[in-house]
């Protein structure tokens, strides 16, 4: 296993895939659970989604430590967004499974509350470094009515950078429980006498934010922005969404639907505003596409578009970047674009760099994937002055780059279906426009203030 490891570290993922399933053949049963999930790595690093998603639900099933095997199937419920043909009853039930994990777990809230006293709001996530999830909740943490309402940030990592520090100087207090077990965690959010305590992470990172909620250590519990799904908790009160979200799919979250105006306000850091207003666009004769998503998002049909367009579009290119520095996922995504038989000459395919906000100043159209769409990268290219075409999606998870487009006033680059697709991004290229993005995707004081309103409401009736 330790060969498998270092291919691995060396990002030989199909050098250690090979080892891998050589170990399986005689690995003693106990041990099963690590090479699944180094095979998950493995696929990861490949860019392969359903390998991916059958090794974390293999990991899960041979886990025999309840703590782990909830890791593994958070990582499960997480890959699934990736598969093309998912939809939101798979997902549904699959969290639930996930919720009987937690058949045993007591509940720690006993304590009675005074309604006189400020509102004692939790944050707890995996980390509070600067990150996509970030560019949409730093305002709830440093604009707050300080009047009213009480606000802890509970971290399970002590990793910091900039972003960390500014949490760390506006909210009234900060914890790092990263050295204390989920369940002294729990029992110290608890005891700080927490009236709603609202969960950043959901099933990213292992889901070990849900492992402290399931403790129920507080008055409500809530989930949302950090995470695009139901947890399937049955622990957690409310999730939190838009109309525009969560329309027909209310019935696929074990949550109470918290529903506000909107739950998109994107705040740009120092690093996107000195990009925004350093942006001066490279001219260029051929129309140039973009796809900056991370590139497990990239399925065939989306590829088969991108050849459409490309074929119907004379002398135009697309610029791909991943959200990652591996070169093995380039290398991955090279040989898919060869499959699709779209020319290399037409295809620029980058890793994952510091420098990618760049780009913007070279590409004309973002066409996000689908069905699983852009988040901060959607609101970031729009930030930046570059359209986005997206296909809207039927689930909740498959909106997020809708919604936003919807917010800044620009629907008429959403579609629903694969040939409106297409006709859009050949229509655009030969017609290009600028945009002018309604400032409602970037309103950070009316979104904190709607916020803590409804919970304002949620805790007058709990």
């Amino acid at each position: 296993m330790e060969i498998a490891k270092k291919f691995l570290e060396e990002n030989f993922p199909i050098k250690a895939l090979e080892r891998l399933k050589e170990i399986l053949l005689t690995v003693n049963p106990a041990d099963e659970w690590k090479v699944h999930e180094l095979i998950g790595a493995a696929f990861h690093d490949m860019c392969d989604a359903e390998g991916a998603v059958q090794a974390s639900f293999n990991a899960a099933k041979t886990d025999t430590i309840l703590r782990e095997q909830r890791r593994h199937f958070s990582n499960y419920l997480f890959t699934l967004h990736y598969l093309k043909n998912i939809d939101a009853e798979i997902l549904f039930d699959a969290a639930k499974i996930y919720n009987t994990l937690y058949r045993d777990n007591y509940s720690l809230f006993t304590i009675n509350y005074s309604l006189n006293k400020k509102i004692h709001v939790a944050y707890i996530a995996p980390h509070f470094l600067d990150s996509s999830a970030a560019r949409f909740y730093e305002t709830l943490l440093t604009d707050y009515d300080r009047e009213k309402f009480f606000v802890t940030a509970w971290s399970l990592s002590n990793d910091e950078d900039d972003f960390t520090k500014k949490i760390r100087r506006n909210v009234d207090d900060y914890f790092d429980v990263s050295e204390i077990s989920f369940e002294e965690t729990a029992q110290k959010i608890n005891e700080t006498g927490a009236d709603i305590l609202f969960d950043l992470g959901g099933h990213t990172e292992g889901g070990e934010t849900l492992q402290i909620m399931g403790y129920k250590p507080a008055r409500v519990q809530m989930s949302g922005i950090g995470y695009f799904d139901t947890t399937g908790l049955d622990v957690i009160d409310f999730y939190v969404t838009d109309k525009f979200l969560i329309e027909g799919n209310e019935k696929y979250f074990t949550e109470q639907i918290l529903q506000l105006e909107s739950i998109f306000a994107f705040k740009p850091n120092k690093k996107m505003i000195r990009a925004k207003n350093n942006l001066q666009r490279i001219k260029h004769k051929n129309f140039t596409f973009g796809c900056l998503n991370n590139f497990m998002k990239i399925t065939d049909e989306y590829l088969n578009c991108v050849k459409e367009i490309l074929d119907t579009v004379p002398n135009s290119k697309i610029i791909f970047r991943d959200t990652t520095p591996l070169k093995s996922r380039q290398a991955a995504l090279t040989e898919r674009i060869k499959l699709a038989d779209i020319p290399l000459n037409r295809v620029e395919i980058l890793r994952g760099s510091d420098n990618y906000l760049d780009d913007y100043a070279q590409i004309d159209l973002m066409l996000d994937t689908f069905p699983y769409t852009g988040g901060m990268m959607t609101a970031l290219s729009i930030y930046m002055g570059v359209p986005v075409l997206n296909l809207r999606g039927k689930i909740h998870s498959q909106r997020l780059g809708a919604d936003m487009l919807r917010l800044a006033e620009l629907e008429n680059f959403i579609v629903d279906d694969v040939e409106s697709y297409i006709k859009f991004a050949v229509n655009y290229a030969e017609n290009p426009f600028e945009i002018s993005p309604n400032e409602k995707l970037f309103d950070t004081k009316n979104f904190v203030t709607n916020f803590y309103n409804a919970l304002e409401e949620v805790i007058k009736f709990a």
